[in-house]
């Protein structure tokens, strides 16, 4: 039972130091590294704490661990990722099972998404941009926002848009009907997601990427979903 605390314990303060890193990095697009350093530190407590075994359990995390590190010291080289971001993921891999770590990057790329959008429209409602359109532009952005936070809650399992019974009945149908309206949702994305992109760019040329903020909110979602601790009572029963 104490134990169990325990772990509890440790995963809320996990959260609040993910919390802690979006206010940081949205304030001043940096991570501490004492934060990084604390997720990092506080793994082998939670491995303590649900008795991960040191083979194959810790060797593996720390094995997922130094992938993640090599696979982001290519994407920082490329300048595709900060230091901190790179950071960040690798302290984050110590925690989350190698069969769930799938999970954790479908949410961090669907969060990153959706909030790249969203820091967008707020930057362009503030642009001082010559000739440009601000209100109009940030109206369409808030609603390709939306269009990509309701996408993103169907992937990471949230509330979904019920489909209309007509539309129901065709696909059930008519193979053609069927394939039409399962790469209708994926064109009208392609298209807002491309809009955005030329929108925001018009006001101004550094398109932002929030890896950071989608980094913690991936870690939230993993944890506060239950995928952590169900990922290694998996592997445990396995």
């Amino acid at each position: 039972m104490q134990s169990q605390i325990f772990t509890y314990v440790l995963l809320a303060g996990l959260a609040i130091a993910l919390l802690w890193v979006i206010v940081t990095d949205l304030k001043s697009r940096t991570i501490s590294n004492r934060l990084t350093m604390t997720v990092a530190l506080g793994a082998p407590l939670y491995w303590l704490s649900i008795g991960l075994p040191l083979w194959p359990g810790v060797a593996f995390q720390i094995g997922l661990a130094l992938l993640v590190f090599a696979v982001c010291c290519v994407l920082f080289a490329i300048r595709q990722m900060g230091g901190g971001d790179v950071k960040l993921l690798t302290a984050l891999a110590l925690w989350v099972p190698p069969s769930q770590f799938t999970l954790l990057l479908v949410a961090m790329a669907m969060l990153g998404w959706v909030l790249t959008m969203a820091i967008g429209a707020w930057r362009v409602a503030h642009s001082k941009t010559i000739k440009t359109k601000p209100a109009r532009d940030t109206v369409l952005l808030v609603i390709g926002t939306a269009i990509a936070a309701l996408f993103a809650s169907a992937v990471l399992g949230g509330p979904k848009l019920p489909m209309p019974p007509g539309l129901a009945g065709m696909g059930t149908t008519s193979p053609a009907a069927a394939i039409a309206l399962m790469l209708a949702p994926f064109t009208i994305l392609l298209i807002v997601t491309l809009g955005s992109i030329r929108i925001i760019r018009r006001h101004d040329r550094d398109l932002w990427v929030p890896y950071g903020p989608a980094i913690s909110l991936a870690g939230i979602w993993i944890v506060v979903s239950g995928q952590l601790l169900a990922g290694h009572a998996a592997a445990a029963g396995g």
